[in-house]
């Protein structure tokens, strides 16, 4: 849709918000700003001429007049005629664009205020939105209030398509990073399992998968509340570069400095282990790669070490292969580690 025919349609009151958005983003556009003053300077002339037609025939006789003289204006006057109307258009578009903004916003708030009206004395229910991701795949998203968030593989996400007016909530399962839009006058809090995340504006991963026992929030910003009980007795502050890990089974809390590059590597796609139990390490590649990894039982009491930057799967398990000193077949879908 070309530009006079976004401006039709906000003159005429049918232009949509994504019009809208769009025939504001043409302003940082020299060529279609051009073309913007063009199309606001016929319809500024348009009302004139319309206004003048209401008066009665001896005015227009009489501006009709006025328009011919013109023709015969002395040449300083013409001159001076012409360098007056140098400013003209431009006057001419913000004096006819803000009107036509306001207008447009008056008219969107009127309409959300008679839709508030309508339905005040009924209770509304927020629409409950889940997104999941499944093994080999990430997502990100932006949440209505801004804040944004990284789900890892194998994660769950649910949230209202509006927050309210006094608490911003969602339910989250797997492995999230979150950057939350500051608000002081409504908390965000993320409910995960048994346990619940409290800030108002800070950047954060959340570590909870359905198939582990351990729970883990690393602060990457800011300072965030961990709240381990239904009745908030069992509660732990953050400050940014801690971790908190838990585990329901020991009921044991543990608060540990750690670099967040380090630790929330994997949202730039890097596979860092650090004498990582051969166990853990079998859940992880399976999520970033969709397979089945299968070990000797003995296998799982080693460990292993090592970064992998955005490697193939058979780069990692070459790697795997090595230091566990395995051999490995694939069937299928399924990677089988032998000794």
């Amino acid at each position: 849709m070309n530009p006079e025919e976004l401006f039709e349609k906000l003159i005429k009151n049918r232009i949509s918000r994504e019009e809208f958005e769009r025939l504001l983003e043409g302003l940082d556009d020299e060529n279609i700003l051009a073309r913007y003053e063009i199309y606001l300077q016929s319809q500024f002339e348009k009302e004139v001429g319309a206004q003048f037609s209401d008066k009665n025939e001896k005015d227009a006789d009489q501006h009709s007049k006025l328009t011919i003289s013109k023709k015969y204006t002395p040449k300083k006057e013409k001159e001076k005629s012409k360098k007056g109307r140098r400013n003209f258009p431009i006057a001419a578009v913000l004096v006819i664009f803000v009107g036509l903004v306001f207008s447009v916003l008056f008219i969107i708030s009127q309409s959300s205020l008679d839709d508030s009206n309508k339905i005040s004395k009924t209770t509304i229910t927020p629409e409950l939105i889940t997104k999941t991701t499944p093994k080999g795949r990430k997502f990100r998203m932006t949440l209505e209030d801004g804040s944004f968030v990284h789900m890892n593989s194998v994660s769950k996400i649910t949230y209202p398509n509006s927050f309210d007016d006094n608490n911003r909530d969602i339910e989250i399962t797997g492995e999230a990073y979150f950057d939350i839009a500051r608000d002081e006058t409504r908390p965000f809090s993320i409910k995960v399992k048994d346990y619940s995340v409290e800030v108002l504006g800070t950047s954060f991963n959340i570590q909870a998968y359905e198939d582990e026992e351990d729970f883990s929030v690393t602060v990457e910003s800011g300072t965030v509340r961990v709240i381990l009980d239904e009745e908030g007795n069992n509660s732990a502050f953050l400050e940014k570069n801690q971790k908190l890990l838990y585990n329901p089974i020991t009921n044991i809390t543990e608060i540990i400095d750690v670099d967040p590059d380090i630790d929330l590597s994997w949202r730039r796609g890097i596979l860092h282990f650090e004498n990582t139990p051969i166990a853990q390490v079998e859940k992880i590649i399976e999520r970033w790669y969709g397979v089945d990894l299968v070990f000797d039982h003995e296998i799982y009491s080693k460990s292993f070490s090592g970064t992998h930057q955005n490697k193939n799967l058979k780069s990692v398990i070459e790697a795997l292969k090595y230091a566990t000193r395995t051999q490995y077949e694939v069937k299928g879908n399924s990677i089988i580690f032998k000794k």
